[in-house]
């Protein structure tokens, strides 16, 4: 079977809502989204957030049924950044979620390659597919002449160990989730050398 990554501008309804629900699975925004002020299914409210305004970022990896194996979202920060995106997650995640973004911002710079995004369909891990994924992230953000790809993952995530493997290293650890999820996201920076 072969792979492809494509924009996923163009992506169905359906390829969408997996995403939506694949991102859920892969973090703890199922606890975050939780009695969320639109009063939407925790699904609905992800694909609301972080995946429908941030087509324009995305790549699917399709398999030559046109099924989805994977996504990533990705670009210099300062273009995620200016993505609008709503707030409306119940009030006590609001301060968690305000100060993942000032420790984000605190560690990265506008120009670094920003994932926030990279997640692979259960049934097709163990493929390979997750660094075709991530090697397409890094081929782009040397292309947009970024000088370090920078990505935030939970410490209790299997993919900790990929990304150490792909030459990541820790540039800081948010602890402030630690009461909540007995859990602490590790930011990680690959630099890129000479990314003309």
């Amino acid at each position: 079977m072969s792979y492809a990554i494509v924009d996923a501008h163009h992506a169905s309804a359906a390829e969408r809502r997996r995403m939506a629900t694949l991102l859920l699975s892969t973090s703890y925004l199922e606890y975050c989204s939780a009695a969320n002020k639109l009063r939407l299914h925790c699904v609905d409210l992800q694909q609301r957030l972080n995946i429908e305004p941030f087509l324009d970022h995305a790549r699917l990896l399709a398999d030559d049924a046109r099924r989805l194996a994977g996504f990533c979202i990705a670009a210099p920060r300062c273009e995620l950044a200016r993505v609008e995106t709503e707030r409306p997650y119940r009030d006590e995640m609001q301060a968690l979620d305000d100060a993942y973004e000032a420790f984000v911002g605190a560690h990265t710079t506008d120009q670094d390659w920003f994932v926030a995004s990279l997640a692979i369909e259960p049934h097709e891990r163990g493929r390979g597919l997750f660094h075709s994924l991530f090697d397409d992230s890094v081929a782009r953000a040397r292309h947009a002449g970024c000088a370090r790809v920078v990505l935030a993952v939970w410490e209790s995530n299997a993919a900790l160990a990929l990304y150490r493997r792909k030459g990541m290293r820790t540039l800081a650890r948010f602890d402030v989730a630690w009461p909540l999820f007995f859990d602490r996201l590790a930011l990680l920076a690959l630099p890129l050398g000479d990314s003309a």
